[in-house]
């Protein structure tokens, strides 16, 4: 038997607990009226969407009828159409273009149909959008966005008339929302933040008038926590949710908990002799007899070939650092700090606690990155797995028992 099925396999536990507490610490960061979007898209930062969204739509750690957050964001048709099901409105970031090539037109007929807010920012889109709500007999939700300094995405403030006014001639389009991206916000001080707001606010009071309720939106995560003014109406964190500061660094003041921990079992444990090497090229050799452990991840799994040499992992809370390269499916660590590891015990690849030696900020630091890459970077052969806070007091009284 695959020594890698018979003693577990890589996972990826996903605290509940923590992305609920994450959810409220941005709840209490913006006013009460606020909506919070949460952003779920590339399988919501690697967490795994389907866990991510259904903890935030159906649990609750707290006694207020509040939901966790009010809306999700993904990248395309395809990340929503693959959501679990919910009452929870869904934006379509990328706008839409081209409605009528490959499954495009199907696509968008069930984005109408249940309703998510489309993302349009040319007048051909909407007018192709227009014609297939026709179609389903039901209006189409749009969200404008609009570019203010990005140059990426994004209808250009002095066009933004234009297609308004395509939008409100089209009785089967009905204009949601209005919004922005912001190009630093996670640098409080960049004066691009509020050029960009100014910019936003200046073109859009002015389009509110006479169109009924629209949210406008502007802040990510950093715009959360930093700027205050782009609350609006609606906020749109995304990797504050999963725990990692926009700063990049670990807060006091905003004390968010990561919500991944990344685990994998020792497959193997050997002894290398003094002046042997261990791994491709040679890139390590003993300087004394070491006890070698072998963990079955690698690059191919997100385990970054920068870590060779470099990254710390932790058995028993011990550290256990990477010796030699980091190869497609293996990694191999040194043990002589942790004599008592032997074979099937836990490796943390990843820990939950920002302060860790192998914390998500390190694993970034060390393959010199930003942690959204190293989350979105972990591969399927890692297995995604919820943890509710009561399996945590069930483990917990397991590990009592069994001490007795």
């Amino acid at each position: 038997m695959d020594a890698k099925a018979a003693l577990g396999e890589p996972t990826a536990t996903i605290s509940r607990s923590a992305l609920l507490h994450n959810a409220a610490l941005i709840r209490a960061a913006v006013a009460p009226q606020v909506k919070v979007c949460a952003i779920v898209k590339a399988d919501a930062y690697g967490h795994g969407a389907s866990i991510v969204a259904d903890t935030l739509a159906n649990f609750s750690n707290s006694d207020s009828n509040q939901p966790a957050v009010d809306a999700f964001a993904v990248a395309d048709l395809d990340e929503a159409a693959a959501l679990p099901i919910t009452t929870h409105p869904i934006l379509i970031l990328r706008p839409i273009e081209n409605a009528f090539l490959g499954k495009q037109r199907a696509r968008i007929e069930q984005a109408i149909r249940a309703g998510w807010w489309l993302t349009v920012a040319s007048p051909t889109a909407a007018d192709d959008i227009a014609r297939i709500a026709l179609t389903t007999g039901k209006r189409a939700n749009l969200h404008v966005m609009i570019d203010t300094g990005m140059s990426r995405v994004g209808v250009r403030p002095e066009q933004l008339a234009d297609l308004l006014q395509r939008i409100d001639s089209r009785p089967s389009l009905k204009l949601c929302g209005i919004y922005t991206h912001f190009v630093a916000s996670e640098d409080a001080d960049h004066p691009m933040n509020i050029e960009q707001l100014a910019t936003f606010l200046d073109v859009t009071e002015v389009m509110r008038e006479g169109r009924g309720k629209l949210f406008r939106h502007a802040a990510n995560s950093g715009g959360v926590f930093f700027t205050q003014p782009a609350h609006l109406d609606m906020v749109r964190p995304g990797i504050s949710l999963y725990g990692v500061d926009p700063t990049g660094l670990p807060s006091v003041d905003r004390p968010l908990k990561p919500v991944m921990k990344w685990t994998a079992p020792l497959i193997g444990v050997r002894t290398v002799r003094k002046g042997e090497s261990v791994g491709y090229n040679q890139t390590w050799i003993a300087k004394q007899d070491t006890r070698v452990g072998l963990v079955p991840v690698g690059y191919a799994d997100g385990y970054s070939r920068a870590y060779s040499n470099r990254a710390i992992t932790l058995i028993h809370d011990c550290p256990a650092p990477v010796i030699g390269r980091v190869s497609m499916d293996l990694t191999t660590i040194d043990l002589n700090q942790v004599p008592i590891a032997e074979i099937g015990d836990e490796v943390t690849l990843m820990d939950d606690n920002p302060l860790s030696q192998a914390s998500i900020y390190k694993l970034a630091e060390w393959a010199g990155t930003i942690s959204y890459e190293i989350f979105c970077g972990i591969g399927p052969r890692v297995k995604r797995i919820a943890v509710d806070p009561s399996d945590a007091l069930e483990q917990a009284s397991l590990s009592d028992e069994s001490a007795e």
